[in-house]
């Protein structure tokens, strides 16, 4: 056994923590930074002895490494801005009225709203030795590459199965193309934002808690880059380059985005290795370290010191058999069953409740301006109109707003990269609190002026602030559940945090923020194409999207942030 040096003390886990003496004689008392570096090392060597090695689970990780765990996240952001393109133009494609293709949006939001919440839960409870989130990736990765090939393939889909290869004007009756397209943008719209945060919760798991807002963040980063380059595709007219030999423009874009998914997936999902979940929960120094285990090891240590200066103290937390001390976290309990999900749901804390809200409000000022803004553009700035006869300047005109808006959202994309440099400075120079509200407010704002202001030149100076709310909506959320989860608490108390008594899933909550992207697309498809044919002008939807984030921005403001 190696000899501890003159100025180290036993911690009791193999290791020792430094001793800096007064000049009286004296020792300092370890700070919790310096605890909790000591049960990162404890932990860190313990997992490099194994016969797999799950060191990388407690060692700070280099941007590259980040970059790596979370690349799927650029194929995501790649499918959804060819969704946000040219899924409207292929539903119009097949015969589908605008009313019909307004209420197709609604399909994966009801599906993903019910099975989203249950598949994170599974990903929490699943006992494979590959892990339990990248089974579910890779599942959830090829269903959406599928459907990325049935998408732009449906009316050729249908040609093939007996429908009649007519122009749009002439279909009617039943058609193959319909169902069978369809089922492509459920494939890939429920699969990319189900494995959205799935994919936050792996890369999360795999990061100490100093590097998951840097993970975060970087997921960002790489994300707004895969958007500006979907973005930039669908504001190109493929069909007069060399490229058309791979099909219609939109096959073409959807071909260059199942490259891109497929590459993203296959780096994550090899990057690091998870840990067994029956390992998980015989072996407690490769469990993440609970706010509880910190606290015992702290009263221990700190006893230590103490007893070293002939001070009483009250006796410490039961310890381990092997002399570490005992994790009474999540992952020492049995598993998360899907009664328990459900149960949790039902008995949501507040915090939670408050936080999921916001989330949502969110999402549907987010989405008013996603999923319609192509459109608000050709026919509001443009002057433009989509159902104008073929080879009409009318029709022309709101082919080149579209293109333009494309070019907007490019911006946004590129904004939201940008800023998710920033924001974890922002965090810790500001607060969490001031992040998040004035995020969603710079974008109700730009809304706003975007509404009222129809120009060209107004596109590019509310954009950027759709890509700030955007990488706050993606990044500040996700790390307050992590930081709950962290501190096993989800409430406050006297300014103290109040422990959690009852079991809930990390997966599962992560599950539920995305879930509010579902429920928000459900509404907004089910109401947003009556509300625009009652006051015949689709700006409604830029007014809409300013209005629901200015109550996200209230709602903001109660969310519980406990010191972040």
């Amino acid at each position: 056994m190696t000899e501890m040096g003159p100025d180290q003390v036993d911690n009791g886990g193999g290791g020792g923590v430094p001793v800096v003496p007064y000049t009286n004689g004296a020792v300092h008392h370890p700070t919790d930074e310096q605890i909790m570096e000591g049960m990162l090392q404890q932990r860190y060597l313990h997992a490099k002895k194994l016969d797999r090695d799950y060191s990388h689970l407690f060692r700070s990780k280099s941007t590259v490494q980040l970059i790596r765990l979370s690349a799927v996240i650029v194929g995501i952001e790649f499918l959804y801005a060819a969704e946000t393109a040219f899924v409207t133009p292929i539903l119009l494609g097949i015969g589908l009225s605008h009313t019909f293709m307004t209420m197709i949006w609604a399909f994966s939001p009801v599906l993903g709203f019910f099975c989203a919440p249950m598949i994170a839960s599974l990903s929490d409870t699943i006992r494979l030795q590959w892990g339990r989130r990248r089974p579910v990736l890779v599942g959830l990765g090829v269903a959406m590459m599928v459907g990325l090939w049935i998408l732009p393939q449906g009316r050729a889909i249908g040609v093939f199965f007996g429908d009649p290869d007519v122009p749009v004007d002439q279909m009617q009756g039943f058609r193959w193309a319909i169902p069978v397209t369809i089922v492509g943008l459920v494939l890939t719209d429920f699969d990319a934002e189900t494995s959205n945060g799935i994919a936050r919760a792996y890369f999360m798991d795999m990061c100490t808690p100093n590097d998951q807002a840097r993970v975060l963040t970087t997921a960002m980063f790489i994300g707004g880059l895969g958007g500006t380059a979907g973005y930039v595709l669908g504001a190109i007219d493929w069909s007069r380059t060399n490229l058309s030999v791979l099909g219609s423009n939109e096959a073409t874009v959807f071909v260059m985005v199942f490259c891109v998914v497929a590459i993203g997936l296959l780096v994550t999902v090899t990057s690091y290795r998870e840990v067994p979940l029956p390992l998980l929960e015989s072996d407690p120094l490769l469990q993440p370290i609970s706010a509880s285990a910190f606290e015992t090891e702290k009263a221990r240590q700190l006893a230590v010191y103490s007893i070293s200066r002939d001070v009483t103290v009250s006796p410490v937390k039961q310890q381990h058999p092997d002399g570490l001390p005992a994790l009474d976290g999540e992952l020492t309990d049995r598993p998360l069953q899907l009664r328990d999900f459900l149960r949790n749901i039902v008995r949501m804390p507040r915090s939670l409740f408050i936080l999921y809200a916001t989330q949502f409000f969110s999402q549907l000022g987010y989405l008013s301006y996603c999923l319609y803004f192509t459109d608000f553009v050709g026919a509001e700035v443009f002057g433009g109109d989509a159902a104008a006869p073929v080879g009409s300047p009318e029709l022309a005109l709101y082919e080149e707003g579209v293109r333009y808006g494309c070019w907007g959202m490019a911006v946004f994309a590129v904004c939201s990269a940008s800023y998710s440099i920033v924001i974890e400075r922002l965090i810790q120079r500001f607060g969490g609190r001031p992040v998040y509200m004035g995020g969603l407010l710079l974008f109700s704002l730009g809304m706003l002026l975007m509404g009222l202001f129809r120009e060209k030149f107004v596109i590019f100076i509310a954009c950027p602030t759709v890509g700030i709310m955007y990488a706050t909506m993606y990044s500040i959320p996700y790390l307050l559940v992590s930081h709950y989860h962290s501190k096993n608490s989800f409430a406050m108390k006297d300014g103290k945090c109040v422990k959690n008594t009852t079991k809930r899933g990390f997966g599962a909550d992560v599950s539920l923020m995305s879930n509010m992207l579902f429920l928000a697309q459900l509404i907004i498809s089910l109401a947003i194409g009556s509300i625009i044919d009652a006051v015949e002008s689709n700006v409604v939807v830029i007014f809409s999207a300013s209005i629901f984030s200015l109550i996200a921005a209230l709602s903001a403001s109660q969310v519980l942030y406990m010191e972040l």
